[in-house]
């Protein structure tokens, strides 16, 4: 049997484990979550959708399985690369949907998401001070702990998302403020973006009329008070243009708010 390792070698082991998790748990998602689903950034050559999805979710998965199995300083060399890299990519996403963990409805990418994925890369830089052992089993148990934990976490946060988007449905639907048109922002990589262009086509004309649609590619784009939301992103205008309630986010949130759009009876049915 192997020797017991050491308090502080056996909590570096755990460590370097817990850095598999996330990939493991991301790299899952992307691999199993259809590709209509996923809000995929990349619209070019082989990183489209659905290649690019997969060819990710790949790497991630096979990262997380260096990190179980390699012995020595290799093992936190990967996942001081791989972070190095998911560090570079959050950064020139920023303000995009998060597609990191499939079709989870996450916040827009952001400084968190920078700042996670520099603070691993840190972490993997200071194990790589330490000559680790291999110690698979021990590795993988602690592994699939971090991405089962990591798995709930993005749970809370998309069942959160999805209520924060519900309850400002319902507020949409109980404000008696008169709606003239609404200012849309949709992008282009967007399932749900393109889901609201059905139900938009849908709707009388003089109701699509009334809807400025704007794509993004980033969140920079956006207004700034709308900066941190994920699109498809929506605000509400007067007859002159002026904001009249505050902005929401989501499918069903927009939607809502489109169908509030004040429309008169002497209003031509056939407006385009």
């Amino acid at each position: 049997m192997p020797s017991r390792l050491p308090q502080a070698a056996l909590a570096a082991q755990a460590a370097l484990a817990a850095l598999a998790g996330p990939l493991l748990a991301g790299g899952a998602a992307k691999v199993l979550t259809p590709a209509d689903r996923l809000a995929w950034p990349y619209r070019s050559a082989a990183l489209r959708a659905p290649h690019g999805p997969r060819l990710a979710g790949g790497a991630e998965l096979g990262a997380a399985a260096a990190l179980v199995l390699l012995p020595g300083r290799a093992a936190p060399a990967t996942a001081l690369v791989t972070y190095g890299a998911l560090t570079a990519v959050a950064q020139s996403l920023r303000g995009q949907r998060c597609a990191c963990f499939g079709a989870a409805r996450l916040a827009a990418v952001g400084r968190s998401h920078v700042g996670a994925n520099a603070l691993a890369a840190t972490a993997a830089a200071v194990l790589m001070t330490a000559d680790l052992p291999a110690r698979p089993r021990l590795r993988a148990v602690a592994a699939v702990a971090a991405a089962a934990v990591t798995a709930t976490a993005v749970l809370v946060a998309d069942r959160r998302r999805a209520a924060a988007e519900a309850g400002a449905e319902r507020a949409v639907e109980h404000s008696t403020e008169p709606v003239g048109g609404v200012r849309l922002y949709v992008s282009d990589n967007c399932p749900a973006c393109r889901a609201l262009k059905q139900l938009l086509g849908t709707m009388e004309p003089v109701r699509r009329a009334r809807v400025e649609t704007t794509v993004v590619s980033s969140g920079s784009e956006l207004p700034p008070e709308m900066a941190d939301m994920s699109v498809p992103c929506a605000t509400a205008v007067d007859a002159a243009g002026r904001p009249v309630r505050a902005p929401v986010s989501g499918i069903g949130a927009v939607k809502a708010l489109i169908d509030t759009i004040t429309i008169t009876g002497s209003e031509p049915a056939h407006a385009a």
